[in-house]
């Protein structure tokens, strides 16, 4: 009877999930980015690195359909192998703030007292700093890498999810769902997770989809002053970068990776917006 209704749920999140809009095209930008990201050695024409010193600056062309930069390097291959440094910083940095984050957020919401003060002071401390310059500071005590960027960003931005966590426990936690799983004697760390845990990760999912631009471009940032991904590995960020020197006259060479970073970004947001309206009881019962 249980497995009927678990299986019974499930088509029913999913027969709901084809019918919202923002969900489906959400999805349907997201998987297509990873898929890229995931085929890119196959997809790309030219060896990102290659350097072809009679292509240089060339706008769009059947040999380089995207250009060349003022390297010769081919803009299309380079914004292919991007996409996989970009969301593999990404998808790190997030899995680490969640995980650190959500845990830390839900002990300080719940129990409250002296773990509440500790856990929120080093929040406090951290909050005390600017994000970037903050992540700065660290990547440059680090040294340069993909390793430094997934660490400070992870540093500076788990903060801000141990508070929302904490915030959605503390107002659930007077709940009568709690009071009576409190009550049979059920463990707080199965409360937590079997309680507390599905009922805030609708907002915390919409953070996530809001959280891809920022860690990408804050690692576009680290790189541009030597302390991040490193030449000659690709991001979206450092062409985007790289391109405003010469947007005048050579457009191309930032136009596609900002357009890859905007379809991204749309496509997070709308996975995020159209899950929060799946995940949500409040807005599904509207």
């Amino acid at each position: 009877m249980t497995a009927d209704l678990h299986t019974l749920n499930q088509s029913d999140f999913w027969l709901r999930f084809r019918h919202n809009r923002n969900a489906m095209i959400g999805a349907a930008l997201v998987t297509t980015v990873i898929a890229v990201a995931l085929s890119a050695p196959w997809l790309a024409p030219h060896d990102y690195e290659a350097v072809d010193l009679f292509a240089v600056w060339d706008p769009p062309t059947a040999a380089h359909p995207f250009g060349a930069d003022g390297l010769g390097r081919d803009v299309l291959s380079r914004v292919l192998w991007g996409a996989r440094i970009s969301l593999l910083v990404a998808v790190s940095v997030l899995t680490i703030t969640f995980t650190l984050g959500i845990t830390l957020g839900m002990i300080a919401g719940y129990f409250g007292g002296w773990a509440d003060a500790l856990i929120m002071r080093v929040c406090d401390i951290i909050f005390a700093f600017p994000e970037l310059i903050f992540a700065i500071l660290i990547a440059a005590v680090l040294g340069p890498g993909i390793g430094t960027v997934i660490i400070a960003l992870s540093i500076v931005w788990w903060p801000g999810i141990a508070r929302l966590a904490r915030s959605l426990v503390l107002s659930l936690r007077s709940e009568l769902f709690v009071d009576a799983a409190v009550a049979c004697g059920t463990h707080p760390a199965r409360i937590l997770v079997r309680h507390f845990l599905p009922n805030i990760v609708a907002p915390l999912i919409v953070r996530a989809s809001i959280g891809v631009g920022f860690i990408i471009m804050a690692e576009a940032t680290l790189s541009f002053l030597g302390i991040g991904v490193q030449e000659p590995n690709p991001t979206w960020g450092a062409m985007i970068r790289d391109g405003l020197t010469s947007l005048r006259t050579d457009p191309h060479l930032a136009f596609f990776s900002s357009l890859a970073l905007a379809v991204t970004i749309i496509g997070f947001n709308l996975l995020g917006d159209g899950l929060r309206d799946l995940l949500d009881p409040r807005i599904r019962e509207r």
